[in-house]
Parts: C-alpha cells; sequence; structure tokens
C-alpha cells in the first residue's frame, strides 16, 4: 500500500544519508508525509507506526537537528491515526498529545500551539473511541476552546465542525448506563443549542443528520423522539438545511408513520420558533 511504500523509501534515504549521500537527508517534510499516509490509511498497526515515527522525529530533533523538527500537522496526523484505529485508550494518547504540544508551545515552540483542527481531531478521536465518558470527554475539549477564544485565543476558537463532533460522540455514547447515556444526551444537546446562538459559526446539514442520530440513540421513549425529531427536523427546514441526509436520517429516528406524516406535510408546516421547554425533554 501506500504508507509502506512511502515508509520504505523514507528508510532507503535514510540508510542512503548515513552512507554519505547529503542530498538525501529525510526533513520534516518527508516524516510528514508518510505519518500522513498512515493517518489515512488508518488501522491499528498505522497508529503503532505513527506514534514510532513521531517518537523517532522527537528524538533526531532533541539530538539538535532541526530539519526533523514535528510540526503541527506531523502531531496531527497521529491524532489522526490514533483515532482511526481500535487501540486500547487510542483517544487518551491523542489527547495526551495535544496537552504535551499546549506545554511545548507554552515554553518557546508557538508554531507548535495546537489549533482548531487539532483539537477536532482530538475530538473526533474520542467520538470514535469505546471510552465511555467519550461525551464528557468531548465537551471538556469543547469548553476549553470557548474560554480560551474569548480570552483571545482564536486560533483554538470552535467552528461548526466542532460541535458536530461532540454532537457525534454524544451521539455515539452507547457503552455507558442509562446515567451516562442521560448526561452524553445533555452534552449533545448543549452543544447542539449552544452552535445556533453563535455569530461566527453556523449549524449545518451535518448538525442535523448529527442530533437526529443522538436521538435515536439515546432517546428511550418512542412518544418523546418523534416529538424531538419533528422540531429538529422544521428547524433545518427554516434554515434551509433538510436535505436528503437529514430526510433519511429522520425516517431512521422516527416511527414510520410520524416519518410520512411529517415529511408529507413539511411543505405546508408553519414554523415558528418553539419556547424553551421542547429542549428539556429527558430519556425515559
Amino acid at each position: 500500500g501506500k504508507p509502506a511504500t512511502a515508509d520504505e523509501i523514507l528508510s532507503k534515504m535514510k540508510k542512503l544519508h548515513e552512507k554519505g549521500d547529503k542530498s538525501l537527508k529525510p526533513d520534516t517534510v518527508c516524516y510528514s508525509s508518510v505519518l500522513d499516509a498512515y493517518a489515512r490509511l488508518g488501522g491499528d498497526d498505522a497508529a503503532f507506526r505513527a506514534e514510532e515515527l513521531i517518537h523517532e522525529m522527537e528524538d533526531i530533533y532533541n539530538n539538535g537537528d532541526n530539519d526533523v523538527k514535528p510540526n503541527t500537522q506531523s502531531y496531527r496526523s497521529v491524532i489522526t491515526a490514533l483515532g482511526r484505529s481500535k487501540q486500547p485508550r487510542a483517544a487518551e494518547k491523542a489527547e495526551q498529545i495535544l496537552d504535551e504540544m499546549i506545554y511545548i508551545s507554552s515554553h518557546g515552540a508557538r508554531d507548535l500551539a495546537p489549533n482548531t483542527i487539532v483539537y477536532n481531531t482530538v475530538i473526533d478521536a474520542f467520538a470514535r473511541s469505546k471510552t465511555v465518558s467519550k461525551a464528557y470527554r468531548a465537551e471538556l475539549l469543547l469548553e476549553r476552546m470557548l474560554e480560551e477564544s474569548k480570552e483571545g485565543n482564536l486560533s483554538i476558537r470552535p467552528d461548526t465542525i466542532t460541535f458536530n463532533t461532540v454532537i457525534n460522540a454524544a451521539a455515539r455514547s452507547v457503552y455507558g448506563d442509562s446515567i451516562v447515556r442521560n448526561e452524553a444526551y445533555l452534552i449533545g444537546l448543549n452543544a447542539f443549542k449552544t452552535l445556533h446562538e453563535l455569530d461566527y459559526c453556523k449549524p449545518s446539514s451535518i448538525t442535523y443528520v448529527t442530533f437526529l442520530k443522538l436521538l435515536d440513540n439515546l432517546v428511550a421513549s418512542d412518544t418523546s423522539r418523534d416529538y424531538m425529531a419533528e422540531r429538529v427536523f422544521e428547524l433545518s427546514v427554516s434554515l434551509g438545511l433538510a436535505n436528503d441526509a437529514v430526510i433519511t436520517q429522520l425516517r431512521r429516528t422516527c416511527s414510520p408513520l410520524v416519518a410520512q406524516r411529517i415529511l408529507s406535510s413539511c411543505d405546508d408546516t408553519d414554523v415558528t420558533e418553539e419556547n424553551e421547554s421542547k429542549w428539556t425533554l429527558e430519556i425515559e
């Protein structure tokens, strides 16, 4: 595959450079290209190899070779590779890398300061993981982004992808007990509401697809789920975001007769602002 081929080329470059060919000295770009290939591949082996390569880069750099200094892209690729693996505690490892970037950047290497994309990648790693507290961990990262961006660090200001990924982490919180699932529901709901209140980023069709998945996975009562799904769908219609993906997910979330009624009447629906209580339904 491409990652293995890229890795093999990197190994050959290292051997030839060691034999005296200075023109083939691997640098940050070479390593980052291999890391990116492994990130795109996904899987446990790719994640393990990505970790090996980033540690190799760190060792070379710490021994005085500035040409192999890991950059933000390098670390992001490792985080992505971890998130796409099934390694135990892969998401926790991803967050550890994030924390290391924060520490290193606060001690002089400002070019390694994580940005919104890096945070989003870590949140996605939690969403993909089997960590029971994934929604809570995602929310903590979102809260950090919101707090620091309010204080002026706009490089980590959350965007639509951030909120969608937090909602996705909540929607995929199917491993815990009823308490964990209820907390996940509230976390997803809060992210959904907050996104609609901001002026610097707006919901997308994916927001509605993901929130409807959350209702499908976490709201036990058919009546409550149907009611909330209808309200959410009406909101997506009012914002012009009710595309085919949203409609398909509505059919999966609602009972068949309710979905048919909603879709047959949606063109005639007068979408108005609902009172705040529509968002306060609890999971039964």
